[in-house]
């Protein structure tokens, strides 16, 4: 199982809310390092100038602009590597930092630093002092008008070094996303994002957190200060299932946030965030989590069309949510976005309401601090799960489905398995159907398909309900 830790230049988690929300205003010192700070030497970590070649290879904003009442004004166009190396008080500007990028001279190491960062952060903010980056959009003092509402639209890009982009993290409220040429020499995002609360913790005059991954017990019960902020974290490592290569995934009034995927028969997700249990005005904290998840993404990871994806039968039944921490959640919905529209052909996927729970005395990862939060973690998997096994007869492969399925002993049942055609791909081609022979809750069908080998298919298996064949369940396996 692979795991995901979602950090950048913030603190993870955000949420949208109305500026009028807004409670305890963060203390005077949430900067962080500007652009020309972060392409010179330092003494703290790798910054820019330790890669290979320079700040010239990072990736960089080329196109931004600040919507507001639906009037973009145009804040970068043309941006270059220099671009935000001089940038004048108070005009809304963008860091872009490495993460685990070692220090000249530094040996790579796993695990401590890497020749190439594994991890980028962006930062949306505004020019503070020389060298500082303010993020903390609530400050009065910023030309710009930033609100919950405003939509920052970035095109980014990803250069020599962020080309291998997997996925990405956000810290905001996404409404726009697209990523273009990934692998390539152009690779490309552009996202438009809305700021969001962020809590902050002040403790003996220093900011903390919870940051373990996965996510474990937080000692901090409540939150002390709320920025409006927005960021992004990108991945260039291999976490994760190459199937979300491209996938946009975010958090929402939270310290952390990870993800663990499960491929294979029986796909499963597990979300994880650590957060306050309270806002700092002792109002009950109530987080967010979405994905962006592509029709190559849910083809290749479930199995499932795009045409199916849209029905009620799989919404309900592959993404089924079960959570035992003691929190509460509302209930997960699907929003359809299209290219034209938001950039990408798939699905937004919400887990809204999230609250929190005490940790239990002992939980793992508490300090003496008060009362702990468990961290809200979600599996997402099938209601119904099934075990496929394949092996070849010649030019063909076999497929050996077992599912324990409720609905096949009363509707009749069939097995339609599709080859699919990429990773990146939301095409596939229906090979063969093959009819469950009996009415049974027990089903145990072979299915031979015509195929190469280490070819993808999906084996899906539908039951007929007033006419039409729906949803069951589904999985994704390589032919042998």
């Amino acid at each position: 199982m692979k795991r995901i830790a979602i950090t950048s230049m913030l603190v993870v988690g955000l949420l949208g809310i109305s500026s009028a929300a807004v409670q305890a205003a963060a203390p005077s010192n949430t900067a962080s390092p500007d652009q020309s700070e972060l392409d010179k030497a330092q003494s703290y970590g790798g910054t820019w100038f330790d890669l290979p070649g320079g700040y010239t290879g990072r990736p960089y904003v080329s196109e931004l602009s600040v919507i507001n009442n639906g009037v973009s004004t145009p804040v970068i166009t043309g941006g270059t590597s220099t671009t935000e190396t001089n940038v004048p008080a108070n005009r809304i500007a963008v860091a872009i930092s490495p993460t685990n990028l070692c220090k000249t001279g530094q040996t790579p190491e796993p695990g401590k630093c890497y020749s190439t960062p594994n991890r980028i952060g962006i930062t949306i903010g505004y020019q503070m002092g020389q060298g500082q980056l303010g993020w903390d959009f609530n400050n009065p003092s910023i030309s710009s008008t930033v609100n919950a509402n405003t939509e920052f639209d970035m095109t980014i890009n990803l250069n020599t070094v962020g080309k291998s982009l997997r996925w990405t993290w956000a810290s905001g409220v996404p409404t726009y996303w697209n990523a273009s040429n990934l692998g390539a020499d152009n690779a490309t995002i552009r996202v438009r994002l809305k700021p969001a609360l962020m809590p902050l913790v002040v403790s003996g005059g220093q900011q903390v957190g919870c940051s373990q991954v996965p996510v474990q017990t937080c000692q901090y019960s409540a939150s002390t200060h709320e920025t409006l902020s927005a960021s992004l974290t990108l991945s260039l490592d291999q976490t994760l299932d190459s199937v979300f290569t491209g996938a946009l995934f975010s958090s929402s009034r939270s310290f952390m946030g990870s993800l663990m995927t499960q491929p294979g028969e029986t796909p499963q997700m597990t979300y994880g965030i650590a957060a306050p249990k309270t806002w700092s005005d002792g109002t009950e904290n109530k987080a967010e989590m979405s994905a962006v998840l592509t029709d190559a993404a849910i083809l290749n990871f479930y199995g499932a069309t795009p045409e199916v994806a849209a029905t009620t039968d799989f919404q309900t039944n592959a993404l089924n949510l079960a959570r035992t921490d003691g929190g509460t959640q509302g209930a997960i919905t699907w929003t359809r976005w299209t290219a034209d529209a938001q950039g990408s052909d798939g699905w937004l996927i919400t887990i809204p309401e999230i609250t929190f729970a005490t940790a239990a005395a002992g939980a793992q990862g508490v300090r003496a601090f008060g009362s702990s939060v468990s961290p809200a973690l979600f599996k997402v998997k099938a209601k119904t799960s099934q075990k496929i096994t394949t092996r070849r007869s010649g030019t063909k492969s076999v497929l050996t489905l077992k599912v324990t399925a409720s609905a096949c002993a009363k509707y009749s049942c069939r097995v339609v398995v599709s080859s699919i055609a990429s990773k990146v791909g939301s095409s596939s081609k229906k090979l063969t159907t093959a009819s469950v022979g009996r009415k049974s809750k027990s089903v145990l069908s072979t299915v031979s398909a015509k195929s190469a080998k280490g070819q993808r298919l999906s084996a899906m298996l539908q039951a007929k309900k007033a006419g039409k064949w729906v949803y069951v369940s589904s999985s994704v396996t390589t032919t042998k």
